[in-house]
């Protein structure tokens, strides 16, 4: 297996196979030792993109759809300008 594993992707991951993609997040727990959480599985790069911008909007609160959708947003240009 082979894997995309760029600073702009912060704790997050790709890992490439013959069928999927698969976003992973490193978590690093109290105990130090490192493990890797699967937060999905697809068929294109690009969802798999989607997914690990969603995941991290999904790490904090928000006091509005607004700021949510603005955040989301500055995920996604981020990607597009580095990526896409």
């Amino acid at each position: 297996m082979n894997y995309i594993k760029d600073p702009i992707l912060g704790e997050y991951f790709i890992q490439i196979d013959d069928y999927n993609y698969s976003a992973f997040k490193t978590i690093m727990p109290d105990s130090g030792i490192p493990y890797e959480h699967n937060i999905g599985h697809f068929s294109n790069l690009g969802n798999a993109l989607k997914r690990v911008a969603e995941h991290q909007v999904r790490q904090q609160s928000y006091s509005s759809i607004r700021d949510y959708i603005t955040e989301l947003n500055n995920i996604y240009n981020e990607f597009k300008q580095n990526f896409l």
